[in-house]
């Protein structure tokens, strides 16, 4: 990550600002002064600034438990913002990977690595992402087979269900990996189910374990680094 870009993640307003500081000689990276604001630093750096070091964590990628009533955005608009939910030193610093609706709970992750970000949220990537529906009537074992196939859901979509498991009379845990618009609730409507509830279970290899509804938290090493292998990403591909 530059030099700037840290500092303006880490509560100065600007990278404009953050360029001044630098060139004013106030920041120390490894006991030197440093004047360049483009360098790249990496976890392993320690930056100070007029003395006083600065956190520097190699990454910033967190898990939210997205409650109801919530809007994938990063500003207050019709809902509020899931952003309200992000501890303020990381506000600043991450952005959402796809989005949920309003109405869907479940797994959410935001990220400060753009390349992660945009491959995640990439369909060429076909990242599989799970979620458990229920449904307004009783799930039919056939709807299994017919969605083998690829599905018209309309405007011109094609959606492809990678995995459907029916697991109660009007309860199911459907995985697929495009994102489509409102995918799930097109795919169940194409077979005149209104979905009544929806929660993302699993995002490729994470899944919400124990993370409460509202919650939120940094992705361990181990999670983050299988995040990195499911998009054939390196650590030092941080921007």
């Amino acid at each position: 990550m530059r030099l700037d870009r840290f500092l303006s993640l880490h509560g100065f307003s600007s990278r404009k600002q953050a360029k001044k500081i630098v060139r004013d000689g106030r920041i120390q990276i490894d006991g030197e002064v440093c004047f360049d604001y483009t360098r790249s630093i990496d976890g392993n750096n320690k930056v100070f600034f007029d003395g006083k070091e600065i956190e520097n964590l190699p990454y910033a990628t967190l898990m939210m438990n997205k409650p109801e009533g919530y809007q994938s955005s990063m500003i207050d608009e019709r809902y509020p913002s899931v952003m309200n939910l992000v501890p303020e030193s990381y506000r600043k610093r991450v952005r959402l990977v796809g989005r949920l609706d309003n109405d869907t709970t479940g797994l959410l992750l935001l990220t400060d690595n753009g390349i992660l970000n945009s491959r995640l949220a990439n369909p060429k990537h076909g990242v599989p992402k799970t979620y458990e529906v229920y449904v307004n009537h009783i799930l039919h074992p056939d709807l299994i087979e017919k969605c083998k196939q690829p599905l018209d859901i309309g405007r011109g979509d094609i959606a492809h269900v990678d995995e459907l498991e029916i697991l109660d009379e009007s309860h199911a845990r459907i995985t697929v990996h495009e994102g489509k618009y409102h995918e799930i609730k097109r795919i169940f409507g194409k077979f005149n189910y209104d979905v009544l509830s929806l929660k993302r279970v699993r995002f490729g290899p994470l899944s919400l374990g124990e993370l409460k509804l509202g919650e939120c938290r940094l992705l361990t090493e181990e999670e983050y680094d299988s995040l990195l292998d499911l998009v054939h990403l390196q650590k030092k591909d941080q921007l």
